[in-house]
C-alpha cells in the first residue's frame, strides 16, 4: 500500500466511521486506532487485508486479521478480539501512512489493548463471585424437611470434585481453561461447578449469559468479556447445540478463540451437561454429512470431567456423620446410591406424576413428549393446552370439571419440600419480552429425562401432532418435529409440519419435503418444490461446482478457476478447497493466499490446510509453514502433522521435528505424539520419554483421539496401548474400543471381558456388542437376554437384532412387534425391517405403500401422503 500507487484511492472520502465510546481505556486504544486510519487516508478494508497479507513478513506483523476482522478492529465499540490482530492491524496502517517507527507504534497499542482488557467488567459480564448467589446461577436448591435449614446443605466433595479443583487452580494461576461436567439430570453437576469456583481469587467474576437467550447473549458479547471471568454455561447444550447450528459454531469459535489469547486471560468456562448432549456434538460426523460441529468438538476435546449418577460407598459413608438432616435422611432413603437425586427431591417429583390426577398427568405428558420430540426448553401454553386433552380417554375427559386446566397448572406448579413443581410458568421481566410474548412453561429436567426414556417407544396420540401444527410457528421447530415424525415412519404427520416450515420460510424443509413427494410418485410436487423459494442459490452454486470440474479436466483452468470462484461464493464450501488448489498451481500465489483467507474467515479453514500442502507438494516449504501458522491461529494446528509427517518420509527429520514441535505448541496431540515417536527413532530417548510422559498424563479424552488417529493409520498395537491408558483413567468408552479391536482380531474371550467391564461401568451399549457376540456362539437364550436389556436401555438396534431372531425363529408376528417398537424410537431400519417383514409374507401391496407413504398413526400401512 505505498503512497504512490494508491494514494488517490485511498483519500476517496467513504471510510469506517469512529465508534462513539465513553471516556477510559479502550476509548483511548480505539482513538489511537483510528487515528493511524485517518493518517493512513482511511484505506479500503480490502486494501488493508491486502497489505495484511503481502507485508507479513516484511513487518514481522504478529497477526493476519481478515476483512470482517479490521472493520471491527477499527470502527466497533467493542474490545478487538484479540491482540495480535490489533497490533498488526496497526502497524499496517501506520506503515501505509508512511511512519517509521511501527515497532514503537506496535508496543503501544499493544499496551493500550491490554490495558482496555483488563478495565474492571461492568455489570454486563457478571458479578463478584463472593456477591454471586447459587439458586440464581441455577444450583438445584434441596429438599426442606426444617424451614431453619439453608437452601443448600454442606458440600461433600467426590471424586470428580478433584479433576475439578486441578482446572480451577491452573485458571487462578493465570491460564485460561476450560471444563464441561458430564452427567445425567440431578447428579450435582451445577453444585460443584459452584463449590470449586470459591477457590478462586476474590476479584473474579461470575457471567451467566442468557439475555436475550443464552446462544445470542455469548455470540453478542464473548468477545468483550475480560480477563478474570467464570463463563458459566451451565446447561451448555443452549449454547453450542443450537437449532441453528452455525450460532453454535460461532459461540464454539469465540471460546476458542478467547481460551487461545492470552492476553485476554486468565478465563474459566465451566459447563455442564447430559451425556447425550455431549455425544451429539462431540462424536465424529457422518462420513457423508456436512460437519455441524466442528468448532464444538475441538472446543470440548479434553474437556470433560464425568460425574457419575450414583455415589460410591465411601462417600456416602462421608454424609453418615453429618450435621446436615437432609444429608442423613438421603444415606438412609436414596435409591441405590442416587444421593444428589434425592436431595433435589427427584423421588417426590417422580412420585407426584405418576400418581398425579389424570388431566395433571396428561399435561405433564404432553409436556415430556414436546420436549423429547424437539421442541425448545420453554413451552408455550397454547401448544400444551390444546394436546393435552388427546391423552385422556374418553371416560377420563367427560369427567372433568370446568376449570380443570387451570386446576391442573397449580398441582405443576405447587412446589414440594421446597423444589419447584414439575412444570412451573416462567414469567418474564418486564424489560425482557414484550406484552404479546406467549405465557410459557418449563419442564423439570430430571422429569423431562426420565420420562423420555419411559416414552421413548411410544407414539405419541393424533392431537399432539394436530397441536404442533396449530401452535407452533417457528419454522425450526417445525422441521424438528417435522424429522422426528418422518425418523418413526410417519410420512404425513411430517409433510405436514415440512410443509409449515416451507410457509415459515425454511428452505431446508422444502428440500426434504420434496424427497418426500418424490418418494410417494408425486413428482409434479416435488419439481414445484425444488424450482420455488430460497433454493435458487444451492442450486446455482452445485452447478457451478459441477462445470468448474468440467472445465478443469478440459485443462481450462482459467475458466475453472473463475466458476469455482463463483460457486463458493454462494455458499458451496469444497469449492473453496479447488480454487484455492487451482490458484496455487497457476503460479498465483498471492491470489491463493488471499482465497484462503477469505474462506478462513467465512469457517472454512481446510482451505488454508489445502493451501498449505499444495505448497509444500509444489517445493515451497516456507510459504507453506507460513500458511501453516495462519491455519494454527485460527484454530486448526493439525496441519503441522501432516507436513512433519511429509518431510519425515522425505528425510528431513530437523524440519518434520520443528513441525511437529508447532503443531504440539498449538495444543495438537497427535502433533506431540509423533514427535516422541521420531525421537525415539533418532536415539533421543531422554527427550522422549520426557514427551510419553506428557502424552501419558493426557486426560482419557486426548488419549482416544491419539488412539482413534494411531487405528485409522493401521497401527493396531499403539492404538491398543493408548485406548488401554484411556481405560485405565476411567473412559468406558476406551473399554469398547479395545472390545472392537479384540473382535477383529478373533479374540472373542477377550473381546467379551473388555464388554463385561464396561457393562459393569454402566455403559449399556456393551450390552448390546455382548449380546452380539453370544448369538454368534449360538447361545440363543443369553443373547435374548441382553438384546432385551439393551433394547430397555434405548439402544433401537438391539430391538431390531430381537425382530430378526424372532423372524429365524418363525414368530413373524413378535418380529412385527419389535420392529414397530424400532421404528416408534425413531429408528428408520424398524421400518425397513417392517417392509422386509410385508414382503416375506406375500403382502407386496402393504410393502409398496409403507415404502411410498409409511406409517399411519396405529402402525398400520398408510395409503397416502395428504
Amino acid at each position: 500500500m505505498d503512497s504512490d500507487s494508491r494514494g488517490s484511492e485511498r483519500r476517496r472520502p467513504r471510510g469506517i466511521r469512529r465508534a462513539p465510546l465513553e471516556p477510559g481505556a479502550l476509548k483511548d486504544l480505539k482513538d489511537a486506532i483510528y487515528r493511524l486510519y485517518v493518517d493512513a487516508g482511511r484505506p479500503t478494508l480490502d486494501l488493508i487485508a491486502a497489505d495484511v497479507t503481502g507485508l507479513a513478513d516484511e513487518l514481522d506483523l504478529p497477526g493476519a486479521p481478515g476483512r470482517d476482522t479490521i472493520n471491527r478492529i477499527i470502527g466497533d465499540a467493542r474490545l478487538p478480539p484479540g491482540r495480535e490482530d490489533t497490533v498488526a492491524t496497526a502497524v499496517v496502517l501506520a506503515h501505509a501512512a508512511g511512519r517509521g517507527d511501527t515497532a514503537t507504534i506496535a508496543g503501544h497499542i499493544g499496551a493500550l489493548w491490554t490495558r482496555a482488557a483488563g478495565t474492571p467488567a461492568d455489570s454486563r459480564f457478571g458479578r463478584p463471585i463472593r456477591q454471586c448467589d447459587p439458586l440464581a446461577l441455577e444450583v438445584h436448591p434441596a429438599i426442606q424437611i426444617d424451614r431453619s435449614l439453608p437452601s443448600l446443605p454442606p458440600y461433600v466433595e467426590r471424586r470428580h470434585d478433584h479433576e475439578l479443583a486441578k482446572v480451577v487452580n491452573e485458571a487462578s494461576l493465570g491460564k485460561s481453561r476450560i471444563a464441561m461436567l458430564v452427567g445425567a439430570s440431578s447428579t450435582g453437576k451445577t453444585r460443584a461447578c459452584w463449590e470449586a469456583i470459591q477457590r478462586l481469587p476474590a476479584q473474579w467474576r461470575v457471567w451467566h449469559p442468557f439475555d436475550p437467550t443464552r446462544p445470542d447473549a455469548a455470540d453478542q458479547q464473548l468477545a468483550q468479556v475480560p480477563g478474570q471471568t467464570v463463563i458459566w454455561f451451565n446447561e451448555a447444550q443452549h449454547y453450542l447445540l443450537t437449532p441453528d447450528p452455525r450460532l453454535g459454531e460461532r459461540v464454539a469459535a469465540r471460546l476458542r478463540t478467547l481460551l487461545r489469547d492470552p492476553a485476554r486471560g486468565p478465563v474459566l468456562i465451566l459447563g455442564t451437561i447430559w451425556p447425550n448432549y455431549w455425544d451429539a456434538l462431540t462424536g465424529p460426523p457422518p462420513a457423508s454429512d456436512l460437519d455441524l460441529h466442528a468448532q464444538a468438538r475441538e472446543l470440548l476435546a479434553g474437556a470433560d470431567i464425568a460425574v457419575p449418577d450414583v455415589w460410591a460407598p465411601d462417600e456416602v459413608r462421608q454424609l453418615s456423620a453429618a450435621s446436615d438432616e437432609r444429608l442423613r435422611d438421603a444415606v438412609e432413603n436414596a435409591e441405590a446410591g442416587r444421593i444428589t437425586q434425592y436431595l433435589a427431591g427427584v423421588p417426590e417429583l417422580m412420585q407426584r406424576y405418576r400418581n398425579a390426577p389424570p388431566s395433571v398427568r396428561a399435561v405433564l405428558t404432553a409436556a415430556i413428549d414436546a420436549r423429547r420430540l424437539g421442541h425448545p426448553l420453554l413451552l408455550p401454553h397454547e401448544l400444551l393446552a390444546r394436546a393435552a386433552p388427546s391423552y385422556l380417554a374418553d371416560v377420563e375427559w367427560n369427567q372433568l370439571a370446568d376449570d380443570w386446566w387451570h386446576e391442573a397448572l397449580a398441582y405443576t406448579a405447587k412446589p414440594c419440600h421446597g423444589i419447584a413443581g414439575p412444570l412451573i410458568r416462567i414469567r418474564p421481566r418486564p424489560n425482557e419480552r414484550s406484552a404479546t410474548s406467549p405465557t410459557c412453561y418449563r419442564l423439570a429436567d430430571y422429569l423431562q429425562q426420565r420420562g423420555a426414556s419411559e416414552r421413548a417407544s411410544i407414539f405419541p396420540p393424533a392431537g399432539f401432532w394436530d397441536a404442533v401444527a396449530t401452535s407452533v410457528s417457528d419454522p425450526v421447530t417445525l422441521r424438528n418435529f417435522g424429522d422426528q415424525a418422518e425418523r418413526r415412519g410417519r410420512y404425513r404427520r411430517a409433510a405436514v409440519l415440512y410443509q409449515l416450515a416451507v410457509q415459515y420460510g425454511d428452505n431446508e424443509a422444502r428440500w426434504t419435503l420434496a424427497a418426500l413427494r418424490e418418494r410417494a410418485g408425486d413428482q409434479c410436487g416435488a419439481a414445484a418444490l425444488r424450482q420455488g423459494g430460497t433454493t435458487a442459490a444451492a442450486d446455482e452454486a452445485g452447478e457451478l461446482s459441477a462445470s468448474a470440474e468440467l472445465r478443469e479436466r478440459a485443462g481450462d483452468l482459467p475458466g475453472a478457476i473463475g466458476l469455482y470462484q463463483q460457486a463458493a461464493e454462494r455458499g458451496d464450501a469444497q469449492s473453496w478447497d479447488k480454487l484455492v488448489s487451482l490458484l496455487e498451481q497457476t503460479a498465483d500465489a498471492e491470489g491463493a493466499l488471499a482465497a484462503a483467507l477469505q474462506a478462513a474467515d467465512r469457517g472454512q479453514t481446510s482451505a488454508l490446510k489445502v493451501l498449505a500442502i499444495t505448497r509444500d507438494r509444489l517445493g515451497d516449504l516456507a510459504g507453506s509453514e507460513q500458511v501453516a501458522r495462519l491455519a494454527a491461529d485460527r484454530g486448526d494446528a493439525t496441519i503441522f502433522s501432516t507436513l512433519g509427517a511429509t518431510r519425515e518420509r522425505l528425510g528431513d527429520l530437523s524440519s518434520a521435528r520443528d513441525l511437529y514441535q508447532r503443531g504440539a505448541g498449538h495444543g495438537d496431540a497427535y502433533a506431540l505424539w509423533c514427535l516422541s515417536q521420531l525421537l525415539r527413532r533418532t536415539g533421543l530417548r531422554d527427550e522422549a520419554e520426557r514427551l510419553q510422559q506428557a502424552i501419558d498424563s493426557g486426560t482419557p479424552s486426548a488419549l482416544m483421539t491419539l488412539a482413534a488417529l494411531r487405528e485409522q493409520m493401521g497401527d493396531w498395537s499403539a492404538a491398543r496401548q493408548l485406548y488401554q491408558r484411556a481405560a485405565d483413567r476411567g473412559s468406558v468408552a476406551a473399554l469398547l474400543s479395545l472390545a472392537a479391536l479384540h473382535e477383529r482380531d478373533g479374540d472373542l474371550a477377550a473381546a467379551e471381558k473388555r464388554y463385561q467391564q464396561a457393562i459393569e461401568q454402566g455403559d449399556v451399549t456393551g450390552l448390546w456388542s455382548l449380546a452380539g457376540l453370544r448369538h454368534q456362539s449360538g447361545d440363543l437364550v443369553a443373547a435374548i437376554d441382553m438384546y432385551r436389556r439393551a433394547a430397555d436401555h434405548g439402544i433401537t438396534a438391539a430391538l431390531i437384532s430381537l425382530a430378526e431372531l424372532a423372524e429365524e425363529q418363525g414368530d413373524r408376528v413378535q418380529a412385527t412387534n419389535w420392529a414397530l417398537l424400532a421404528t416408534d424410537q425413531g429408528d428408520s431400519d424398524g421400518l425397513a425391517m417392517l417392509i422386509r417383514l410385508r414382503h416375506r409374507a406375500g403382502d407386496h401391496a402393504g410393502a409398496a405403500r409403507m415404502e411410498r407413504f409409511g406409517l399411519e398413526d396405529d402402525g398400520s400401512p398408510a395409503a397416502h401422503l395428504e
